[in-house]
C-alpha cells in the first residue's frame, strides 16, 4: 500500500520535532556517590548516560568496561578506575537474586 503523497510533509515535520525534543532533553542523574562526577564526565565523553543507566554488571565486570573504553580513547587514572569501577558496582551493580 502506497503512502498518501499528503502524508510525506506530515510524517518530516512530525520526525524533525521529535530529534528536536530528543536533543533538548536533559541528560539522566546518576545517585549521589562517590565517584559520580567522575563517571558522568569520562563516560558522558563518548555515549549517553543511559548506556550506564542501562548496565548491571559486577565490579569485575565493570572494570574489564572500563579497561575496553580505556582501550577506545577514555582517559581515566588508575586511581579514576577504581572509584569509578567501586561507584558503577554499587549503583548498576547485578540485581539482587
Amino acid at each position: 500500500m502506497r503512502a498518501s503523497p499528503n502524508a510525506a510533509p506530515w510524517l518530516g515535520a512530525a520526525l524533525a520535532v521529535a530529534a528536536v525534543a530528543a536533543h533538548g532533553q536533559a541528560p539522566p542523574a546518576l545517585p549521589q556517590g562517590e565517584g559520580r562526577e567522575l563517571v558522568e564526565r569520562a563516560c558522558s565523553q563518548c555515549h549517553s548516560l543511559e548506556t550506564v543507566l542501562r548496565s548491571r554488571l559486577s565490579r569485575r565486570q565493570w572494570e574489564a568496561r572500563i579497561d575496553e573504553m580505556i582501550a577506545k580513547g577514555a582517559q581515566l587514572s588508575d586511581d579514576d578506575i577504581d572509584v569509578a569501577a567501586a561507584y558503577l558496582a554499587a549503583h548498576f551493580g547485578p540485581p539482587a537474586p
